[in-house]
């Protein structure tokens, strides 16, 4: 890559944050649950994630025959999760404007998504000495739905998995195989969740009594957009918890019909 190349690279990006910054200075002058105030800035976060995704797409490139295979590895994720933040803002824009985007349905690998959801959380967990297992095993059935809808939900309950459990535990990811349907599920060692919390768990903006243990922020908006996700899919999320004995998170998509064409089939 140029010099003039990396001068550009830097440019795009700075215009981009300019953009970013420019937005949210004036949502300080706009009522905090104003629509336009939102679309607004879920444009710009649009635009500065554009720009991001092609700079890492230009280094994935640029980087091809580095020796050490874990740059790739770490563009791979970065560029994954861009993706998957695109798709939220992509969310966030069409729910501005009282219209949600379409979901694909394409056939998905489920278990798939769930070992790379363990990988890329490895790295963050690690630095609150916190384990990620990932315990699929074997030939699975494709799910139906948006390879990206389903990624986002999932980061969202691992994301809280690990901002809630205590260093020294470990995070389990797991998919089971039902007639017609697959269940994905994400347990914790952590607090647990008092039955009063249980039934305010899927509500926008609620805080619940329970605190992340490394001092993470929490929006609460997390696990009501995976249920939004989820169930526009045609499945169903849910919780299964008791105070002192941790959480599980679930969530299950029907399985895509045997000898149904392949369409699009997505990778995470």
């Amino acid at each position: 890559m140029t010099q003039d190349q990396k001068d550009k690279i830097a440019s795009s990006i700075q215009e981009a944050r300019d953009e970013l910054e420019t937005a949210l200075a004036e949502l300080e002058h706009l009522p905090i649950f104003d629509s336009g105030a939102i679309a607004f800035a879920a444009h710009a976060l649009h635009n500065y994630l554009t720009v991001i995704s092609g700079t890492l797409q230009m280094l994935s490139r640029s980087l091809l025959s580095h020796p050490d295979p874990d740059v790739q590895r770490w563009l791979e994720g970065l560029l994954k999760t861009t993706d998957v933040m695109d798709h939220t803002v992509n969310q966030l824009m069409g729910t501005a404007a009282d219209s949600g985007p379409k979901l694909a349905r394409d056939r998905v690998d489920l278990a798939h998504l769930v070992r790379r959801a363990s990988y890329f959380y490895d790295r963050i967990a690690a630095r609150k000495k916190i384990r990620i297992t990932a315990m699929p095993e074997g030939p699975m059935p494709d799910v139906l739905g948006d390879r990206l809808a389903i990624a986002a939900a999932l980061d969202n309950l691992v994301s809280n998995a690990v901002k809630f459990s205590p260093p020294g535990t470990t995070v389990t990811l797991d998919v089971l195989e039902e007639p017609g349907r697959l269940i994905c599920s994400v347990t914790d060692r952590g607090p647990g969740i008092s039955p009063e919390d249980q039934k305010k768990l899927f509500l926008r903006g609620t805080i619940l009594s329970a605190k992340p243990t490394g001092g993470e922020p929490s929006t609460g908006y997390g696990l009501a957009v995976a249920k939004d996700l989820i169930e526009k899919q045609g499945g169903r999320i849910w919780c299964e918890s008791k105070l002192g004995q941790g959480a599980t998170f679930s969530f299950e998509l029907p399985t895509a019909p045997a000898g149904s064409p392949a369409g699009e089939t997505r990778r995470a």
